[in-house]
């Protein structure tokens, strides 16, 4: 009968031994993801802000050709009132 008890008592311990060590490589793997998910949108926000970048350069590219455009249509303006 004590080496039935025994026995469960190692059984026991075993099964909480694989269970604890279940749960930390679980918590590995959590961690893990959680470490790829914020790269991830890292990766995402610096992508967005390179955009941004780009649209609000080529909006500005834009503006001055326009204001270019304006002071020459000015200046033919002048040069044919002249003539």
């Amino acid at each position: 009968m004590k080496l039935l008890q025994e026995e469960e008592a190692t059984q026991k311990l075993e099964a909480e031994k694989r269970e604890q060590e279940f749960l930390a490589a679980q918590a590995v793997q959590e961690t893990k993801a959680a470490a790829a998910k914020k790269a991830a949108a890292k990766a995402n926000l610096a992508r967005m802000k390179r955009k941004h970048e780009l649209q609000r350069r080529k909006a500005e590219a834009q503006l001055q050709m326009l204001k270019v455009k304006q002071q020459m249509e000015a200046e033919q303006a002048i040069d044919n009132e002249k003539n």
